[in-house]
């Protein structure tokens, strides 16, 4: 009886430790998504090339793919400049060491610096993934409501 007792109270630390895991990598992933968010609005090279893998793809709303150096440059160069950026709507699923964000994106943006503020409504897909100890982006596909 001590047995089954030693066991079962087992089990359930062990259930507990397991829920609190996957609460940190969902809530790393979060964290992950935000600090994207913010690097974007401010065309932060350095922690957008932190935050993304060398072989990212990087999917628009109008079908153009770019690569990870594009997709930095881009904002960089003030090819496409956010003035605003909303996320609502967002879910996370996770699966092991990948996440999967879907949300969606209202925007203000000023392509070319240019003074022209484009308004954007768009939903995103965002496929992040655990690796040596951080969440990195993978692929991002943005597609027209």
């Amino acid at each position: 009886m001590i047995r089954m007792i030693r066991l079962c109270c087992l089990v359930f630390l062990l259930g507990l430790g397991a829920n609190a895991y996957a609460q940190q990598n969902e809530a790393g992933v979060v964290k992950a998504q935000e600090a994207l968010n913010a690097a974007i609005k401010a065309a932060n090279a350095q922690q957008l090339d932190k935050l993304t893998i060398p072989e990212l793809t990087y999917g628009h709303s109008n079908g153009r793919l770019e690569t990870k150096t594009q997709f930095i440059d881009a904002l960089v160069q003030k090819k496409s400049v956010f003035k605003t950026l909303d996320i609502s709507k967002q879910t996370i699923h996770m699966q092991g060491d990948t996440a999967v964000v879907r949300n969606h994106v209202s925007a203000d943006t000023d392509p070319g610096a240019k003074g022209t503020i484009v308004h954007v409504e768009i939903d995103v897909v965002y496929v992040w993934r655990y690796l040596a100890g951080e969440w990195k982006l993978i692929a991002r596909q943005a597609y027209k409501l």
